[in-house]
Order: structure tokens, then C-alpha cells, then sequence
């Protein structure tokens, strides 16, 4: 064959292989067409992936997915915008599906929190928990740490697969399978045999359902879009003294609701004693906002832990409270029974 034939041959090839390929992941419905769509992330062929893929794709797990992400809607924007600008994969905007369904006040048994699911033994360096605030619930911050989380796994792992894995089970333990078995791909630990049933299913899970909200309109599936309009929107001021939340909805007319919606980290309605706190408020309720400040009674607050014969008349009586006032803070009946340890909640409004 002359060379100038090879090459027209070659060429030929090329493009014959281009649209069989392309052919082979369109769709065709009536006039148009539907391409497929690959995820941002490397992976394999698997059959868990057509498990789950199968799963999610009809009956009862089409409609959990649905129900999902409408839940999703409020914060998917913020977790897109944050993968874009570190530059990771899109498709980990998904990861909050396996983790909690998208259900900011998710607790598992084993005391996972958040959309993100952190332990509190794994929150180390990126969010806090203590007496009135725990982070992990926050959608906000808590994306921030998981991203970060992500990254780190990945700048250690060298593969997204395996990072994922890393996040469900812990760097620590996947890294010393990996060292121990030699494998370079998450694939390679599941069909070895190596990981515990819930790592086994994690990344299979999450690439199917990525798959399936990817490419809805290629496996026909009637799931809500992306709709950058229903983010919730907030401006943030820093307050310096321990503000009651309840007061502030009342001088500035937002629903404490809304306060709350926008601050899930607080563990009781007020913000933190002996700190400045950066309160998430109301798009375009600055100026409401600022007003009530400069109106607000002093107000503090206790966190008071329950000691062997304290009853509520007595923890009530030494704050200046009714018992009533002490179990509407504490969200519990007057009738109710004490418990050493419990920690309870104690508003104190010194009006001036």
C-alpha cells in the first residue's frame, strides 16, 4: 500500500471511529438528540456501578433521588462554586447525596453530623464543636471542611476513587491497605475483597447516581435541574457581644426562623459568650438588622450542666428564671426529669 493510501486510509478510519463513537452515546428522541455526558472523575465499568445505577433509576430509589434534590437545591450553587474555584471535579457536588440525602440536621448512629456527615474525632483543623456551636451542621462550613477533606486525600492519594474511599473510611486505614496489598486503584480493593461491605458500595453508589442526574435526559429520568436562583441567599455581620436570636427577630421583624435557617451551627438560640460571632442575616436586611442591634437589651446566657440533686425550681431560681421560661430554653416539661450531665440552656436578660 503507498503511503499517500495509508495515510487516506487512516484518516478515514479516524473519522469512521469518531461517529460510532459519538453515535453509540447519543440518544435520539423525535428530532433531537441527547449526548452522554462523562463525569469529571476517572472510572471503570463495574457491575455495583449498574447495581445502584439500576437502583436509583426507578421505582423507589427514582423517587428518593427526586426528593433529594429538591432538598439539594438551597446549596447546590454554594458547592459548585467552591469546586470550580479549587479546581476539582464537578460531579463531587453529589457526594452529600451518599453521605446524608442532603439533610443538614442528619445524625447517624454512630454520631456523623451534617450534610457532610464529619465525626467529631475527624473535624480537627477545619470546624468546631463546643458548648454552643457545632459546625458540622453548618451547610456552609461544612462543605469548606469536606472540599478540603477531598483535597487532601487526593494530593496523598493521587487518584479521585481512591480519595473518595479515603473519606468514607479514613486516610489512615485506607492508605495502610493500599500499602499492604499494593493496589493502585479503588476497583482493584473492592474486587480483592479488601474493604468493609459500606466502602465496598460507597464510590460504586456514587458514580451511578452522578451518572444518572448527569445524563437525566439521556436515561429519560424526570429529576429537578440545577437552578442556581433558589440558593439561599444571606449577607453576614460580625457581632461582638452575645445576642439572643429571639430578640433580634423581634426588633428587626425577620422570623427567628429564618435566623436559625441561616445559622444551623448554633446549638441554642444565641450567639457564643466571650466571642465575636459572625451571624449570617437576611439578604438585604442590613439595615434592620443593624437597627435591632442598637436597640437590644444586654443579654447573656448560661450553659448549665445537671448535678445530683438539682431539681428545676432550683436551677431557676438561682438565674432569676420561672421554671416555665427554663423548659421553653430547654425544650422540655416542666414534669420532666432530671439527668446528671444534661446540659441545659440558660438565657439571662438583664434589661437595663
Amino acid at each position: 500500500m503507498k503511503s499517500s493510501t495509508r495515510v487516506k486510509f487512516y484518516i478515514i478510519s479516524v473519522i469512521l471511529c469518531f461517529v460510532f463513537f459519538h453515535q453509540a452515546f447519543t440518544l435520539q428522541q423525535g428530532d433531537s438528540f441527547t449526548t452522554y455526558e462523562f463525569l469529571d472523575i476517572e472510572y471503570q465499568d463495574h457491575k455495583l456501578i449498574d447495581k445502584f445505577r439500576n437502583e436509583y433509576s426507578s421505582g423507589f430509589g427514582l423517587k428518593k433521588l427526586q426528593e433529594t434534590l429538591e432538598r439539594a437545591a438551597p446549596y447546590r450553587p454554594y458547592i459548585r462554586r467552591k469546586l470550580m474555584e479549587k479546581g476539582m471535579p464537578l460531579c463531587l457536588e453529589f457526594l452529600p447525596i451518599i453521605e446524608s440525602n442532603f439533610n443538614t440536621k442528619a445524625m447517624s448512629k454512630s454520631g456523623a453530623a451534617g450534610l457532610w456527615q464529619f465525626m467529631e474525632n475527624s473535624i480537627t483543623g477545619y470546624l468546631t464543636k463546643d458548648e454552643w456551636v457545632d459546625e458540622r451542621k453548618d451547610p456552609w462550613l461544612s462543605t469548606d471542611a469536606a472540599l478540603a477533606k477531598l483535597m487532601s486525600n487526593y494530593t496523598n492519594l493521587k487518584d479521585w476513587g481512591l480519595a473518595l474511599a479515603a473519606y468514607n473510611m479514613g486516610l489512615g486505614g485506607l492508605s495502610k491497605i493500599i500499602k499492604n496489598t499494593g493496589a493502585t486503584s479503588v476497583w482493584e480493593l473492592i474486587d480483592g475483597g479488601y474493604l468493609k461491605t459500606e466502602t465496598t458500595n460507597y464510590v460504586p453508589k456514587f458514580i451511578a447516581i452522578a451518572d444518572l442526574i448527569t445524563n437525566a435526559s439521556y436515561y429519560d429520568l424526570n429529576l429537578p435541574d440545577f437552578d442556581a436562583t433558589k440558593e439561599l441567599k444571606f449577607s453576614e455581620v460580625t457581632i461582638q457581644t452575645q445576642v439572643g436570636l429571639e430578640q433580634l427577630a423581634l426588633f428587626s421583624g425577620i422570623s427567628i426562623t429564618e435566623f436559625e435557617e441561616l445559622n444551623p451551627a448554633l446549638l441554642y438560640p444565641v450567639t457564643p459568650y466571650g466571642r465575636a460571632y459572625t451571624l449570617r442575616i437576611p439578604k438585604g436586611s442590613e439595615e434592620k438588622v443593624a437597627e435591632a442591634l442598637a436597640k437590644l437589651n444586654t443579654f447573656s446566657a448560661d450553659i448549665y450542666v445537671v448535678k445530683q440533686g438539682d431539681t428545676l425550681w432550683g436551677i431557676s431560681r438561682r438565674y432569676g428564671l420561672t421554671v416555665k421560661e427554663l423548659c421553653e430554653a430547654n425544650n422540655i416539661s416542666e414534669n420532666g426529669i432530671l439527668r446528671i450531665g444534661t446540659k441545659l440552656f440558660v438565657p439571662i436578660l438583664n434589661k437595663e
